[in-house]
């Protein structure tokens, strides 16, 4: 069985509810069931039994809840060591990232790494979504952080966060101006869009298609790699754009931007973190998988 498993057991008993537990460990209530099943089955025996007040240990669940803890902590006192000889080998972890979760989560997310694992020598490479999915299967990075959805044979996938997207336009001129419109009015708004393999690129493609468009159906003005450029761009009268929220918060702030609502949309992206499945990654990128699959540790919650 594996560790994770037993985790589980002790916070299920804790807190008398599997949905709970499951927010807890950022994991879906069905996962949950499951790994609980999957050990039932595996010991031939329940575990819990369902009252009005929730969910509680059975005498054999008691068994195992005490032996999952003892597991546990055994478990940390392993990992306190192995802490220690990393911080003596100074390991190399490259971290690949998109430019919205390189720039507005993965800094805050590293510094707290390395705070713990103080001795680590840690690059981040940022690019966009497409080109930093190449450079993982080019083994070029251990890790990636990729907005937008990722369809990757033989690699883990795990959801870390969503995140809201806006549009934007500058806060300039006539103060009539309005803050909502039609999809088709947006079709005849100057544009500015990231390049081909952005995330942000792929999200205003997919809701076009939805709607029956395709971005040529749009008055697209420019095409930019950057978002600070694009947030020069916009702010400069050029056009509007769609971008995470994250990223303009101090210029909506200001007064220097403000949002744009498309009644047909309701707008947001996934940040998935990614790594191999077919081969072992390194000591240190293991502890940074885990690190970041605690909520907490994901980087976007520190920006609001």
């Amino acid at each position: 069985m594996f560790l994770d498993q037993f985790e589980i057991i002790p916070i299920i008993a804790q807190t008398k509810s599997f949905s709970k537990a499951a927010r807890l460990l950022h994991l879906s209530q069905p996962a949950i069931s499951s790994k609980v099943q999957a050990m039932e089955d595996y010991y031939g025996i329940k575990f819990f039994t369902r009252t009005t007040q929730g969910v509680t240990l059975t005498e054999a669940g008691t068994i195992v809840c005490n032996y999952a803890s003892k597991f546990m902590e055994i478990h940390q006192s392993m990992e306190k060591e192995l802490d220690q000889l990393l911080n003596i080998s100074n390991p190399q972890l490259i971290i690949g990232s998109s430019c919205t979760s390189g720039n507005y989560a993965m800094p805050r997310s590293i510094q707290a790494f390395k705070e713990k694992y103080p001795n680590a020598n840690i690059k981040l490479d940022i690019s966009n979504s497409a080109n930093t999915l190449q450079k993982l299967r080019n083994r070029e990075i251990d890790v990636a952080v990729v907005d937008g959805k990722v369809v990757i044979p033989n690699y883990f996938v795990h959801y870390l966060d969503s995140v809201q997207l806006v549009f934007i336009a500058a806060n300039q001129g006539d103060k009539k101006k309005r803050n909502k419109i039609t999809l088709k009015e947006l079709r005849a708004k100057p544009l500015i869009v990231r390049e081909k393999g952005a995330a942000m690129r792929s999200v205003i493609e997919e809701l076009a298609a939805e709607k029956g468009y395709t971005l040529r159906d749009f008055n697209v003005v420019s095409e930019m790699n950057s978002l600070h450029s694009i947030k020069a761009a916009v702010e400069g009268g050029a056009g509007i754009t769609i971008i995470p929220i994250i990223a303009v918060q101090k210029e909506l702030a200001a007064g220097i931007l403000r949002i744009i609502q498309i009644e047909e949309l309701a707008l947001k992206v996934d940040v998935n973190l990614v790594y191999s499945a077919t081969e072992e990654c390194s000591f240190i990128a293991q502890k940074f998988i885990k690190f970041l699959n605690q909520p907490q540790n994901s980087g976007f919650g520190w920006n609001e």
